[in-house]
């Protein structure tokens, strides 16, 4: 039976009351949530900040106003793409409460902790009072500069070059090749390049050394940091000199080809380093005279091997112009859209052999003799095991001077014949071989400094770093000279006796 029109009435009235009444009830709760959560009443921030004292770290400080005794003071921050988030309590100072100041150092001076100046830094801070009303302030952002010097920015596009001292025009310029970096190597890596960007200059290896990820003593007295490349934090350091355009467009193709895969450590050295000296807008011929030398003395290093740079500083240059020939053979013959392709697959994780194969058609194996092909090398075979040799002790240490490879134009004269042809190397690299007990040199110097701007070592970072010219002081020195003519003595006197006639 139908209902009645005052019945129907009644019930739309009951209803509504209803849900008048499950409106309220939700307003309140609603209410009585966000005054507990964040009680502008009972805590009111009067200042906060954080400040930079790279490199041994930032300080946050708040001041807070409360008649109510505060617990604790949060403050959580997340440090560029990293992905995470991070939080430590502030030190409270209570004596003067209302008024109640806090403060935190947080330590970034070691490798574990290190932050590279110009990160940009996300962080808010949370007061819990005693009768639990918490206050979570706005996030802010925060750049975390050098805190030695006083920068000053070149931005153009996504690109922000900090400097500081009178090189403006050397930072504009850095800016403009940057960005023509980007227009390369967007398409070839597939990367979004209209996020920022930040690259710090500095002016000299002093500057520089303090900067960079802490090594050991020894390493930092040899090596020269001309870059280094941080992708999660979207950060470059360069230092200022004749090759920093090729540095700083090097290191940011490294960021670029980081966010292609995901960062996926799937990415093998060769291809990571041989993208980033294609998007180098200053290419040295050096690394190709070494992958000629290497090539004409069966060095070559085989693809899938190059996990890491070889202990060899000639074979660590030997990487890099391996990487950057096979790069380009791969660009040139397939196009920039595959390279894009095979980042991306390589970001979901598989390794490259299985990713090649997706992509091309190939494996590793494959691709590699098609690249030996392409240079005019041998194919490449793998060595079958065998048995293990009997290692001989050589009682006598020995120097050995080697000569640069024959010029292209076989210019060379008959006097640089010899029967150690097979073993040169350019002649800006000597191997010295001496007395490990004379703790006077290393193993190998490298002497020319266009050379030396080439040496590099590589971390998971992205540190191209130079060994450093004339790093021997003169009491070194005169024991080299020492020792080299001991050397030199005792294998002329030991050929002199195995030439002599037996009698």
């Amino acid at each position: 039976m139908p209902e009645s029109y005052p019945q129907l009435l009644t019930n739309k009235i009951r209803i509504i009351v209803i849900a008048a009444l499950v409106m309220v009830a939700f307003g309140f709760s609603t209410s009585a949530f966000i005054a507990h959560a964040q009680s502008g009443e009972s805590i009111r921030v009067i200042s906060s900040s954080v400040e930079s004292q790279f490199p041994e770290g930032m300080t946050f400080q708040i001041d807070v106003e409360s008649d109510l005794r505060i617990d604790d003071v949060r403050v959580t921050f997340e440090i560029g793409d990293r992905g995470t988030t991070q939080y430590a309590y502030l030190d409270l100072d209570q004596t003067s409460r209302p008024l109640v100041d806090g403060e935190l150092f947080h330590r970034t001076n070691s490798r574990d902790r290190y932050i590279p100046p110009g990160t940009s830094i996300k962080y808010w801070f949370e007061i819990t009072a005693d009768n639990g009303d918490t206050l979570i302030t706005d996030p802010e952002y925060f750049r975390f500069d050098d805190a030695r010097f006083e920068w000053e920015e070149v931005t153009l596009g996504s690109v922000t070059i900090l400097y500081h001292g009178p090189v403006r025009t050397r930072a504009e310029r850095l800016a403009e090749a940057a960005v023509e970096s980007l227009e390369i190597m967007g398409p070839v890596t597939g990367a979004d390049t209209e996020s920022p960007i930040v690259m710090t200059l500095y002016n000299n290896n002093a500057e520089m050394i303090e900067a960079v990820v802490a090594r050991s003593l020894a390493t930092s007295r040899e090596l020269i940091t001309e870059g280094q490349a941080f992708d999660s934090e979207s950060v470059v350091l360069v230092l200022a000199g004749r090759s920093d355009i090729g540095t700083a467009t090097h290191e940011m193709t490294h960021i670029l080809v980081a966010r292609a895969a995901n960062s996926s450590g799937a990415v093998p050295l060769w291809l990571n380093e041989g993208l980033a000296e294609y998007g180098n807008l200053d290419q040295t011929v050096s690394y190709e005279r070494f992958l000629e030398w290497a090539e004409g003395t069966d060095r070559l290093i085989p693809l899938k091997g190059l996990r890491s740079f070889p202990g060899d500083p000639n074979l660590t240059l030997v990487a890099y112009g391996q990487g950057r020939s096979a790069v380009k053979y791969m660009i040139e013959e397939w196009g920039e859209a595959k390279m894009a392709e095979l980042l991306a697959t390589l970001g979901t994780g598989i390794g490259i052999d299985a990713a090649l194969d997706v992509v091309y058609g190939f494996g590793i194996d494959e691709f590699e003799n098609l690249w030996r092909a392409h240079i005019g090398a041998d194919p490449y075979v793998e060595a079958t095991p065998g048995p293990t040799p009997t290692v001989i002790a050589e009682p006598t240490p020995e120097y050995k001077l080697l000569t640069s490879p024959p010029e292209s134009s076989s210019s060379g004269s008959e006097e640089s014949e010899s029967k150690d042809a097979d073993e040169t190397v350019p002649s800006e690299i000597i191997e010295a071989t001496l007395d490990p007990e004379l703790n006077v040199v290393d193993d190998e110097l490298v002497l020319d400094e266009n050379i030396a701007k080439l040496e590099a070592e590589e971390t998971s970072s992205g540190t191209c770093s130079a060994p450093s010219a004339g790093s021997i002081d003169g009491t070194s020195g005169a024991w080299l000279l020492v020792v080299v003519g001991l050397a030199a003595g005792g294998r002329y006197r030991s050929r002199k006796s195995k030439a002599s006639p037996k009698r």
